[in-house]
């Protein structure tokens, strides 16, 4: 069954955003390279940025309910560029923080309304199919904006500014284009400001009240401990076991390819599991993968190890916002994916640090079998999730009602 107009007007305007969103690191090189902040100042506007990203999931997924998906991506693009374009010409430390901050925020906004957004405009049973190739989309937006950004600081580093407000802009033309959000019935809808901010509040709060859940979050978190670490100790590690920087970008490249090219197969690849199989075998493999890099010591091992970590990536990413999605109650798809988002970009801020004190204090060694002990308290975690309140889901709902859910989702 082809996947509706509407999802890949969202594939589109997603890629073609990730394309020009400016990245931390880019941001850094920009600040470092026009002197507008002092390098011991940079800390702390990219800790800024992070934390806006990891505020991002909660809020975003609960203004997905409250508004709808398709407008509260739509709402923030505007917002994103023009806090983009500020960026280009602000030049006071505080200032720069502040913009870090918001557009932390907005650059993640987004990613729990999209995953909602798919949930409403594709039947359920298609949702790992649509969302492994939503996120194909986004790893080539993100495997290109790295070069886009890095020949536009050499050109015009203000220019890198300007195609991110373009992006966003251009993200926002495109889900405009989506069909509307259905109208809310008029007993769900909060009457007054306070009545919706106790609505979102109910809202973040409510995933963190399943067993099943709150444990699946707290894996996430820990799962994405140990696969942060390729923004964090691994490249430093492939550098001082004598890789150029050429030979990072090749490793790093080949976990790039191989997500574009085997995320697509995922669905089918693990049809008929029960559902928490596809995240024991993600963590076993990442928790391998990181693993093996105790016993890397050239280009090649690095990228054999990269492979076996990047399987357990392309089996995770679709499948746990499926787990998420087969579980979110109507009307709270936004915040259920919003938590996941949170538990997972938690991580930013502990894993990478963490991993990195680690590694300068007692060796790269002592970071990957660490890692890899890790990994096996969460494949064992995820193994034990049947035996979890919540676990089972509702029934699926039959094709005649989620056709015509689908019929009320997709007319404007």
């Amino acid at each position: 069954m082809a996947l509706p107009k509407a999802f890949w007007l969202l594939w589109c305007g997603q890629t073609v955003s990730r394309l020009g969103t400016l990245a931390p690191a880019f941001l850094v090189l920009y600040l470092e390279q026009n002197h507008l902040v002092a390098p011991g100042t940079t800390p702390l506007v990219v800790g800024l940025f992070g934390a806006g990203v990891v505020l991002s999931g909660l809020v975003g997924g609960a203004v997905a309910d409250l508004i709808g998906p398709r407008r509260t991506i739509v709402a923030a693009q505007p917002f994103t560029a023009g806090m983009a374009l500020l960026f280009a010409v602000a030049d006071h430390v505080a200032a720069l923080c502040a913009l870090s901050l918001i557009t932390g925020f907005l650059s993640a906004v987004d990613r729990p309304a999209g995953a909602g957004l798919i949930s409403a405009i594709v039947p359920q049973e298609q949702f790992s199919k649509a969302y492994s190739l939503f996120l194909v989309g986004f790893n080539i937006g993100m495997s290109l904006s790295p070069v886009l950004s890095g020949f536009l600081l050499e050109v015009s580093p203000a220019a890198l500014f300007v195609v991110w407000a373009a992006s966003s802009l251009i993200y926002a033309a495109l889900v405009f284009a989506v069909p509307a959000d259905p109208p809310s019935r008029a007993a769900d809808r909060p009457a007054g400001a306070a009545a919706a901010l106790k609505s979102a509040a109910r809202g973040i709060a409510e995933p963190f009240r399943t067993p099943v859940l709150v444990a699946f979050l707290l894996l996430t978190f820990l799962l994405a401990c140990i696969y942060l670490q390729v923004n964090s100790a691994l490249p430093l590690d492939m550098r001082d076991s004598g890789l150029t920087a050429g030979g990072i970008g090749f490793v790093l490249a080949a976990n790039a390819v191989l997500s574009v090219l085997l995320l697509p197969l995922v669905p089918r690849l693990v049809g008929g599991m029960r559902a928490h199989v596809p995240l024991i075998l993600a963590a076993a493999f990442m928790a391998v993968g990181f693993g093996a890099n105790v016993l890397a010591d050239s280009m090649v091992s690095f990228t054999l190890a990269t492979v076996v970590w990047t399987l357990g990536e392309v089996l995770w990413a679709p499948m746990s916002a499926t787990f998420i999605a087969d579980r979110a109650p109507a009307g709270r798809s936004g915040a259920y994916q919003g938590s996941y988002f949170f538990a997972w970009n938690a991580a930013f801020v502990v894993g990478g640090p963490a991993g990195l004190a680690l590694a300068h204090t007692h060796g790269y060694g002592a970071l990957w079998m660490s890692v890899l002990g890790l990994g096996c308290v969460v494949t064992l975690g995820f193994a034990l999730l049947p035996r979890l309140t919540g676990f089972v889901t509702r029934p699926a709902p039959s094709s005649d009602h989620r056709d015509d859910q689908v019929t009320t989702v997709t007319t404007k």
